[in-house]
């Protein structure tokens, strides 16, 4: 392959004869842009041919180079390039090109320290980028066809949300580039404030301003919208070329972000790019395994099309290796510098309690203890926990203010929680309730409570089609996501129910946890597994005895050990975006009848495909606020199925704060202090547990596991949220070393020894 020059007019010529689209950024009108930032210039536009012998040379690809001078040194940029001529390379043409590039590179330019360019392949020759976020992901929305056509190739829920946006957004949209051209100040305004919420400094207003007027309108364009009154709200800068338009920047004010006036003004750009002649609209970048750290954006851009794109992500082609390998141990140490300053500020800020912050905490079992640590390691307050009766490790400690109440119905939590918020007026109080019971007590009363108590849960119908677990299913059967067969048996009535379709052996539950759990006083169980139809008759029959009424659910028995279940932790903001995530694969699960389900030891993972799905599902259903979804992986398949999404995040959550994202601060930030948007993964390694490590190992089964948790162990990363070294009284320590020993006799007794099934 060889590097052939050409003129910007040449090389615009040939795109179009070869029927290819450039990118803005290689097109000459980007050229002149770059040619007014101080230290950018164009270095030139190249064919890469591939020689084809006797028959001369053919163009694979087309590139075009500008020069960056940075911290004292040279490097090479080509946005979105090379631009391969019939579609995406293998490896084998990268790589060549690639070789050709540093070659000509190195010939003609020795003061080049890389080349960064557009890479698809992963290729020995390439080093991940030195600055910047790549992504290899974006998506790509088909505008042609008119407005309705736009509307219906969206998911189900970008529709819902359009839909929605154009019924109660409080803004007009419009084209504004012409007003955007004569004074850029209110827009600027507006991307201020964006920064300020999500953690960027924007650019001087003078590249925005030389942007649009540079590009011009065929090339460039402001749309925005206005609430009544006239003020700028939201807008986006969108940049064409030939018929695809990019959306380059966007910003809103924080205020509305909650009323869908973004997705009102994104499906307006559609819609106005196609009366352009655009044929798509690329939304730029979401996130992947390959760029983690933009997975916040894809619950939002990800409902407007039903596919997103594969591109090639940049990558940096060293030509002096040795320098490069400075420059990348100089950035290692900075960032390093960088985190450790930043770590100390924030330690710094955070040894002092929140004197605005008075966590209520409702239960008293372990989840409750958990719940008031994750608070007091984010903020350095006591949490003052609301229940009949507390277990000793919450009784004996310290970080707790404790009452004491003669009942939790919901009438009297209404009271007391009232008497506590106006005994505090210059506090915030936001509610966490242990037991999907004790939600669905605050739904009933969140109407009733003073203005200064918060509840991180989700509207009475989110929480309504979440919890029932018909509802759940259908959600999960909408979106695609595999659940376990299932029937539902209606026990109303007198009737003998259906005999059973499902092949056993199967297990059954309540379909509505909170409608069932007073029962397990009587001997009731969270889950049971069946071999037979007898079996189920003697359920239905005892249910009925008990005044149970509600339906349950029959499913197949998905077999696998207590490895095979999962648990996705995630915490859901006002506006409707996933703001925490947290995942986990059990390791171990206790075993008594009224317990089943509830995980002892779990090891955290980083699973991308699944917070994905479930960032989908929750949005799917409308829910926001503290929540769980189980799911389990089939061993036949490997695949995972969803079970169950529980309205709290359970008394596991604390794995997530083990694993470097403390759910709480996630709910303060948002709910408390306004400021959430950015989702934060829990991605360090942990083993969370609650049962003495020889316990544990006496169940798990895979060799690899059985590493993993003993090299956790010996790295200090092992977790047991009741052993807290700012809370650690002898009798409350004693009550801990009491529960674990008691631990061992659960399992001797209900779970001796691991089966396949986990029953």
């Amino acid at each position: 392959m060889q590097l052939r020059e050409v003129t910007f007019q040449r090389f615009e010529e040939e795109a179009q004869e070869l029927g290819i689209t450039l990118p803005i950024e290689q097109t000459q009108a980007w050229a002149k842009l770059e040619g007014t930032i101080e230290g950018r210039s164009q270095w030139g536009c190249f064919r890469i041919t591939d020689d084809l012998g006797t028959d001369g040379e053919k163009t694979v690809a087309l590139i075009s180079f500008a020069d960056y001078l940075t911290h004292g040194y040279h490097y090479l940029r080509a946005h979105h390039a090379p631009v391969w001529v019939g579609g995406a390379p293998t490896p084998e043409l990268e790589s060549e090109a690639l070789d050709a590039i540093s070659s000509y590179v190195r010939r003609r330019d020795r003061k080049q320290a890389f080349v960064r360019l557009s890479v698809k392949a992963e290729l020995s020759q390439t080093s991940p980028v030195l600055s910047g976020i790549p992504y290899d992901r974006t998506v790509i929305i088909d505008v042609t066809g008119g407005d309705d056509a736009i509307l219906a190739r969206m998911k189900p829920r970008g529709r819902r949300d359009v839909r929605k946006a154009l019924r109660e957004a409080p803004v007009t949209c419009a084209d504004e580039t012409e007003r955007a051209s004569a004074d850029f100040s209110e827009y600027y305004d507006v991307m201020r404030e964006t920064g300020e919420r999500d953690g960027f400094a924007p650019a001087p207003m003078s590249d925005y301003q030389d942007m649009i007027r540079i590009l011009g309108p065929e090339r460039c364009r402001v749309m925005a919208g206005r609430e009544e009154g006239g003020r700028v709200v939201t807008w986006s800068l969108i940049t064409i070329s030939g018929t695809r338009g990019v959306r380059y920047y966007a910003a809103s004010r924080n205020e509305t972000m909650r009323k869908h006036v973004t997705d009102k003004l994104l499906y307006f750009e559609c819609c106005e790019l196609g009366r352009l002649g655009c044929a798509d609209y690329d939304l730029m970048a979401i996130g992947s395994d390959f760029s983690p750290a933009l997975m916040g954006l894809n619950e939002f851009k990800t409902k407007f099309t039903k596919e997103v794109a594969e591109v090639a992500p940049d990558r940096d082609l060293p030509l002096k290796t040795g320098f490069y390998n400075a420059l990348q141990s100089m950035q290692r140490v900075r960032r390093q510098r960088r985190e450790a300053a930043q770590a100390k500020a924030e330690a710094a800020r955070r040894s002092q309690p929140r004197e605005d912050l008075l966590p209520v905490i409702l239960g008293g079992d372990i989840s409750v203890y958990a719940y008031g640590r994750e608070f007091h390691e984010a903020y350095h307050v006591r949490s003052h926990a609301m229940n009949q009766a507390f277990i000793g490790a919450i009784e004996h400690s310290e970080i707790f203010e404790l009452e004491l109440t003669d009942s939790i119905e919901p009438a009297e939590l209404a009271r007391r929680i009232t008497e506590l918020a106006e005994a505090n007026p210059s506090k915030k109080l936001p509610v966490i309730a242990s037991t999907d019971a004790l939600v669905a007590a605050l739904e009933e009363i969140s109407d009733q409570l003073p203005q200064n108590v918060l509840l991180p849960i989700p509207s009475r119908d989110a929480h309504r089609r979440a919890c029932d677990k018909r509802e759940f299913a259908a959600a999960c059967a909408k979106l695609g996501l595999p659940t376990p067969r299932t029937e539902v048996v209606s026990l109303a009535g007198a009737g003998k129910p259906a005999p059973c379709g499902l092949p056993f052996p199967v297990v059954a539950k309540p379909a509505c946890t909170a409608e069932y759990s007073h029962l397990y006083e009587q001997g009731f169980e969270k889950v049971y597994s069946f071999e037979s139809q007898e079996g189920l008759d003697t359920l239905w029959r005892r249910l009925r005895e008990a005044g149970f009424d509600g339906d349950f659910l029959v499913q197949e028995r998905i077999d696998g050990d207590d490895t095979h279940m999962g648990a996705l932790t995630f915490y859901v903001g006002r506006d409707g975006s996933m703001q925490a995530f947290g995942a986990a694969q059990t390791l171990l699960e206790d075993h008594a009848p009224t317990m089943r389900g509830n995980a002892v030891a779990m090891v955290c993972r980083v699973w991308p495909d699944l917070m994905e799905k479930c960032q989908q599902l929750v949005a799917e259903l409308g829910y926001t606020g503290l929540g769980e979804v189980d799911v389990k992986r089939d061993p036949k398949t490997g695949e995972w199925l969803f079970l169950e999404l529980n309205p709290r995040v359970g008394r596991n959550s604390y794995y997530m704060a083990a694993a470097g994202v403390n759910p709480m601060r996630a709910m303060v930030t948002d709910l408390v202090d306004g400021r959430g948007k950015k989702l934060w993964v829990a991605d360090e390694p942990a083993l969370y547990t609650l049962v003495p490590q020889s316990l544990l190992e006496r169940y798990i089964a895979d060799p690899a596991l059985l590493v993993e948790v003993r090299d956790l162990v010996a790295q200090g990363r092992s977790f047991d949220p009741q052993r807290y070294d700012a809370d650690r009284g002898l009798r409350r320590m004693l009550d801990v070393e009491l529960t674990e020993k008691n631990q061992i006799r659960k399992f001797a007794r209900f779970y001796p020894e691991r089966t396949d099934s986990s029953f």
